[in-house]
């Protein structure tokens, strides 16, 4: 372990104790976080691994994005029957690979920020108690293991639907019999050989990825032969220097379980970055190819079809359950900054434990709603052809939508998230609920007592002394 965070007993065998002499020093909060992560990972986990992530996010938008960019519009068949280049289109490419690496990253992302937010907990936890002889008690290594055994698995499932979906090299040519095609023909794939080099370059990069993360899991277990199993005791060697942030996190994760500590954050975040960087380019193309030569009659009918864009309303689903989180942490912030000396902490941590449950109240209610919505009114999966009978249309026409399989997938991904979301979410609020007993009022003042309560009190009898 690391010197200079804090030292780590063995609770099964006292006898066998390792206490590291640690200097006296006055951390930032972030410089805390960063030392806990540095006693947990080898060299491998703290260099090799983040800079390979990185790597693979700047190919991923500086060169991926640019080759693969308005790609059907470049795709061609030798017909000119419409609709046929956009079903070849969705047989050739069920699911764009840059949006196939970009799910592959952010879910590789996730588990690293789950186990951060894990790394706040305890130095908010480390915060709270070093003004005593109180202990800590973690496991850092535990959460570490699971976030790399979690990365492994999704590392190996993208690499194994990547190659199944596209091999090791796409060809320039394809031979589509899809309808409404009037025979097989022959479509032409733009930029095959370049687009064949990133697909490899890629495939490359999971493979590395996974081998340093075995690597990095295998010593993660001799470490942990090498220890006991069970928790670690962490006791803080080091003061944290308590910020403002420091206290505004004390305030809130004395309330919030580990779901609200670091999973329901993580997931928050993982939708953000799908709409942005995944959903929006699917949809970019709304439109509908109709199999007639009137003019005007593919846009009625995608309004018809589609009242309401798909990616519009996973839009307005990420900033409403956004909304009452930022609500919250604005209300935490005002009792922070104007609560009176008169108060207890017992009265603020109250007043915050009530606003927490509203939060979540509200965030089960939104997810709820958006996703029995989305069922109700796009469905789970988006067929490739529609009968629309419109103005202008002469009569009932045959419109097909580009790249319906892709589309359907992240209508399945984003209703997951949703669910899951609001499940956890729920989950949550029962563990507080079970917890804190916000129905009981009187409680010890000493056990409810927050840690910027008790900094505003020393600070006032040090201005009298």
């Amino acid at each position: 372990m690391s010197k200079r965070c804090f030292k780590v007993q063995d609770l099964k065998h006292p006898s066998q104790k390792k206490t590291h002499t640690m200097t006296s020093q006055k951390l930032g909060f972030l410089s805390s976080v960063l030392c806990k992560w540095h006693a947990q990972a080898t060299v491998i986990g703290k260099s090799l691994l983040p800079v390979l992530l990185l790597i693979r996010f700047v190919i991923l938008g500086a060169a991926v994005q640019t080759v693969w960019l308005n790609d059907e519009g470049k795709f061609q068949c030798n017909t000119q029957r419409p609709g046929c280049e956009v079903t070849c289109f969705d047989a050739v490419t069920p699911l764009s690979l840059p949006r196939l690496w970009t799910l592959q990253l952010v879910l590789v992302l996730a588990p690293g920020l789950v186990f951060l937010c894990y790394l706040i907990h305890l130095t908010n936890q480390e915060t709270q108690v070093q003004r005593g002889n109180d202990e800590v008690k973690g496991h850092t290594l535990s959460v570490y293991r699971a976030c790399m055994a979690f990365v492994i698995v999704v590392e190996v499932g993208c690499s194994a639907a990547q190659w199944c979906l596209y091999g090791f090299e796409l060809s320039t040519d394809f031979s589509c019999g899809r309808s409404p095609c009037p025979m097989r023909v022959d479509c032409f794939l733009s930029h095959a050989w370049e687009k064949t080099v990133f697909l490899r370059i890629m495939f490359t990069a999971s493979s590395v990825s996974i081998l340093l993360n075995v690597v990095e899991a295998v010593c993660m277990l001799r470490a942990k032969l090498r220890r006991t199993d069970g928790g670690e005791t962490l006791q803080s060697g080091s003061q944290v220097e308590e910020s403002f942030l420091s206290r505004l996190l004390a305030l809130w994760h004395s309330h919030a379980g580990f779901l609200g500590k670091t999973v329901l954050p993580v997931l928050q975040l993982v939708r953000i970055v799908l709409v942005g960087a995944a959903v929006q380019p699917v949809w970019s193309n709304n439109y509908f190819v109709c199999n007639t030569l009137q003019p005007g009659c593919s846009s009625p009918g995608y309004n018809a079809v589609f009242p309401f864009s798909v990616h519009r309303y996973w839009t307005l689903q990420v900033v409403f359950v956004l909304a009452p989180g930022l609500i919250y942490f604005s209300y935490l912030v005002h009792l922070l900054v104007t609560q009176k000396q008169s108060e207890t902490g017992t009265v603020i941590k109250r007043q915050s434990l009530w606003a927490y449950l509203g939060f979540l109240s509200a965030v089960v209610l939104l997810e709820v709603g958006f996703a029995v919505g989305q069922c109700l009114k796009f469905g789970l999966f988006l067929p490739p052809m529609f009968n629309v009978a419109v103005s202008p249309c002469p009569h009932t026409v045959d419109c097909f939508l580009p790249q319906p399989n892709e589309k359907s997938v992240f209508m399945f991904i984003m209703l997951v998230l949703a669910c899951l979301s609001g499940l956890l979410t729920l989950v949550e609020m029962c563990m507080v609920l079970k917890t804190k007993k916000p129905w009981k009022k009187h409680e010890d003042n000493r056990e409810n007592s927050i840690p910027c309560t008790e900094m505003m009190s020393n600070d006032k009898e040090e201005g009298d002394a």
